[in-house]
């Protein structure tokens, strides 16, 4: 592709892809830092920010990394901006599985078997990163890390909160995730117990399965590269998600009041048919 914009406009030469790509991630990045200046956050919700109601959470198994073969591996630009880096994800797991044991067994609700509810999963032999776990707040923005919320959703939110409970008791630094309401996503609440049903309003809980969609594209392009530079290119990718969400903000939120505006009108409506 690239050749074929060289010879479009009239220039000689071939494109040399790995520069063409340095180059990318430097202007990238120079905007990005720009943007410092001017006091925007690429990782927040201009809408729900700083009191967030409700974030969903969620892995994506499809954002996998396979183990580098002859890369090299140069520093990159945006370690630790959008994904955390690997020191402070491998001290967090230290610090729990010293704390708590590890109980491998069934993740049951009611009747079903939830694989993804596992303690414990067996890494696969060719990969470096088996995936990534994605926090987006209620109008689809992505963030950095967990910001605290009033309700997290999750899809297995049954056998999370007992998980918590026994680590924050070893660990009292993680003692306010506990002042949070957990609640099922709509989609997966009718396999689980009745109890799991529990909502928060017209929040889904699925916000986060458009964004992994998306990411899962992005991941098809980024599984053979360096670590650095695969880190790098999913955060360009989040940072253009979030932009296109910002700039059409307004007529998502114009449109989710007017829904609210028909709901509350048919409420009144009922209620004074029953009166």
């Amino acid at each position: 592709m690239l050749d074929q914009r060289t010879k479009q406009f009239g220039r000689t030469g071939k494109v040399n892809a790995d520069a063409f790509q340095r180059s990318f991630l430097q202007y990238v990045y120079c905007k990005f830092e720009e943007n410092k200046l001017l006091g925007k956050e690429p990782f927040v919700c201009p809408a729900c920010s700083p009191e967030m109601v409700a974030v969903s959470v969620d892995g994506n198994r499809k954002l996998y990394r396979f183990q580098k073969t002859n890369q090299s591996e140069e520093p990159g630009f945006f370690d630790g901006v959008f994904l955390a880096q690997d020191s402070e994800v491998s001290t967090f797991v230290e610090d729990v599985r010293g704390a708590v044991k590890s109980t491998a067994g069934k993740a049951m609700c009611g009747e079903s078997h939830w694989t993804a509810a596992r303690e414990t999963s067996k890494r696969a032999n060719k990969l470096d990163e088996e995936g990534v776990e994605i926090a987006v707040c209620r109008h689809g923005f992505l963030l950095k890390g967990f910001q605290s919320a009033s309700f997290l959703a999750m899809d297995m939110t049954c056998r999370y909160v007992p998980y918590l409970d026994k680590v924050s008791e070893a660990l009292p630094h993680l003692q306010p995730l506990k002042e949070m309401r957990h609640c099922l996503s709509v989609m997966h609440a009718k396999a689980h117990n009745t109890k799991c049903e529990e909502g928060a309003g017209t929040t889904l809980g699925e916000e986060v399965e458009q964004v992994n969609s998306f990411l899962s594209r992005c991941g098809l392009t980024t599984k053979y590269m360096a670590k650095s530079a695969r880190t790098d290119m999913l955060t360009v990718h989040a940072m253009g998600w979030n932009h296109r969400k910002e700039n059409g903000l307004h007529i998502a939120m114009s449109s989710r009041f007017k829904k609210v505006c028909l709901c509350i009108e048919m409420e009144i409506t009922i209620s004074s048919c029953k009166i």
